[in-house]
């Protein structure tokens, strides 16, 4: 009985395995979106300084 049970346990978190290329890949792009969001954010404060009176 016990080994029934013990056999058809699913392996946790199979399908949450991605590749050591695809995970630095991930990472990257995360962090040129970040980037890409603070300088357009910087240019658009600037921006309404600008025309403020």
């Amino acid at each position: 009985m016990k080994d029934d049970q013990g056999s058809n346990n699913p392996e946790k978190y199979a399908d949450s395995s991605i590749s050591d290329k695809a995970f630095k890949r991930m990472i990257l792009w995360f962090f040129l979106y970040c980037a890409f969001f603070c300088i357009c954010v910087i240019f658009v404060v600037n921006a309404d300084s600008a025309f403020m009176p």
